[in-house]
């Protein structure tokens, strides 16, 4: 295959990849070679429109949201697993009722050391702000006690060994 027939392939194969992004009239117009005087298509892509305006949820759609994703009857532990770490990549301490929900999926799941692992992200989460940790603690009391369930202090998993 000679260099131009080449060359030639590869421009029409550019200009119909752009000709795509153009509207089927100007499509034509490019694909019959109607371009003299225009700006190449190559040259000036199509311009897309995005959305200014972004929409969040509301701190309480959120947290609804959260519970009925651990209240969901079907979860399994790697659904489980994906929302916890979403959780905790986000940056804020989550809900009580969140908290409760998560628990009371432990317990569908029946899998007492993912519990463990909520508690344990709630007191990181927390950090050196033990009022807040002792506030989540006090909310969860009667979760505890209906789960048979101790705190992380309780079970001895804040001491780090040596």
């Amino acid at each position: 295959m000679s260099m131009a027939m080449m060359t030639s392939i590869l421009m029409c194969s550019c200009l119909s990849a752009a000709a795509k992004n153009l509207t089927s009239s100007r499509a034509i117009q490019v694909a019959a070679g109607k371009n003299q005087g225009r700006v190449s298509a190559v040259t000036a892509p199509a311009v897309r429109k995005y959305s200014s305006v972004t929409v969040y949820p509301s701190d309480e759609e959120q947290d609804a949201a959260w519970v009925s994703y651990f209240e969901n009857k079907d979860m399994d532990t790697y659904d489980f697993i994906l929302g916890f770490m979403q959780i905790y990549r986000e940056d804020l301490i989550p809900e009580p009722k969140i908290i409760q929900s998560a628990l009371y999926a432990c317990r569908r799941l029946d899998n007492l050391p993912l519990a463990m692992r909520v508690l344990e992200m709630v007191k990181n989460k927390c950090g050196p702000r033990k009022d807040i940790y002792d506030y989540l603690m006090q909310e969860l009391k009667p979760t505890f006690d209906d789960l048979g369930l101790k705190t992380v202090e309780d079970y001895g998993l804040d001491q780090v060994a040596d």
